[in-house]
């Protein structure tokens, strides 16, 4: 079955805090993080937004990095009014929002967006890149078993398995919407939200 891709719109700043548990972001840590989204995007094929407030310049800047973007929002506007924006102007795309910043979660539902917090994207995000060196090591096993012979069709079912183990996950335990796994009725919202989730 073909994949449906999905744009994911990240709250850059407010993503890498949560995560870290630091307000100071050094520039070391945004250029490592654009890396892993580049890498993310070659294995997953979607479009990443990273959006970060402030930036090089005075107005907003963008830097383009395949199916990665990169906004930096300058002086004039916040990250917030650069993702709100870009939101609107997107409508009926298949979007999922990274963000814990509730303001701009309840802006995104009314135009129809499901959002997801930073930590629980950040344990899908980091499961699916672990997963990915799982296969990769696996490939490189079974090349080095069959040498000369390696099978395509291996590669295929194994690639097939990965992303089985990878769609498991998404659908049970930690990353399941926090509601959800409070023992609480899925919302709409939350079965839309699943659905992204398969896709990431």
């Amino acid at each position: 079955m073909e994949r449906i891709f999905v744009v994911i719109v990240i709250d850059a700043y407010n993503y890498i805090k949560h995560i870290i548990g630091n307000s100071f972001v050094s520039e070391s840590l945004v250029k490592n993080w654009i890396d892993q989204f580049q890498e993310y995007t070659d294995i997953r094929g979607n479009d990443v937004l990273l959006v970060f407030d402030a930036g090089p310049g005075y107005y907003a800047t963008k830097d383009y990095f395949d199916k990665l973007t990169v906004i930096y929002s300058g002086q004039t506007q916040t990250a917030d009014d650069i993702i709100k924006e870009w939101l609107s102007s997107h409508r009926g795309q298949d979007i999922l929002l990274v963000t814990s910043d509730r303001e701009i979660c309840d802006v995104a539902r009314r135009m129809g967006v499901v959002s997801i917090s930073s930590q629980d994207f950040y344990k899908i995000f980091t499961y699916v890149m672990q997963q990915e060196q799982v296969y990769e090591k696996q490939v490189e096993q079974t090349i080095h078993k069959t040498s000369t012979t390696y099978s395509q069709e291996l590669d295929t079912l194994m690639e097939v398995g990965s992303r089985n183990l990878v769609r498991e996950h998404r659908t049970q335990g930690d990353s399941m919407p926090l509601r959800v796994r409070n023992g609480k009725k899925a919302s709409k919202q939350d079965k839309q939200l699943l659905k992204k989730i398969e896709k990431i």
